[in-house]
């Protein structure tokens, strides 16, 4: 979705039909240059990591049955050039257009991004800053070619499978009442 939303802008922007940005990992299984990344901006995930900070009140028990609690991550990735040397330049002119689109961008709703998966109520995006030595160790990690790139962070990704995890008896006994001792005096 970042991805496509992206490459539709810049596309727009520059007025063309190819493909500027792919989601695909810059090299393959083997090491070898992804053949979606060549002379493109290219995003590609590098963590997803739980996001523990508390979101409000835990849901109560609704009727008779309680739901597991929603898990929230943030979610990092790479938006790198991985243009040749002959293009290399015209791979950092879309970098800088593509930060001014996030920049201009940095929260998605359901609103201002129609396609988002239905329960996604919104993504934020920010840029998520790595010392030198985080980003040779990533680069490193990665097979050691670095290129021109930006670490983001997707904030408030919420993944719940509504799954039920009790059921709550309303009554367990005859003549007790569902209401608690507190409020029958």
């Amino acid at each position: 979705m970042v991805a496509t939303r992206l490459n539709a802008h810049l596309a727009a922007r520059y007025g063309v039909q190819d493909a500027l940005v792919a989601l695909s990992p810059l090299t393959d299984a083997e090491g070898k240059p992804a053949p979606d990344a060549r002379n493109r901006l290219v995003i590609f995930l590098t963590n997803i990591a739980h996001d523990a900070t508390p979101r409000g009140p835990k849901p109560r028990a609704g009727g008779q049955v309680v739901q597991a609690q929603p898990i929230h991550l943030d979610v990092y990735f790479m938006l790198a050039s991985a243009y040749d040397a002959e293009t290399y330049e015209e791979g950092l002119k879309l970098m800088s257009a593509a930060l001014m689109y996030f920049q201009a961008h940095p929260v998605m709703t359901p609103q201002s991004t129609p396609e988002m998966p239905a329960g996604l109520h919104q993504l934020s995006l920010e840029i998520s800053n790595l010392r030198v030595e985080e980003l040779g160790q990533i680069w490193g990690n990665l097979g050691g070619r670095y290129v021109p790139s930006v670490m983001f962070k997707m904030r408030s990704v919420m993944i719940d499978a509504g799954a039920v995890t009790t059921v709550v008896p309303l009554a367990t006994r005859p003549g007790t009442s569902a209401r608690p001792v507190a409020e029958r005096a």
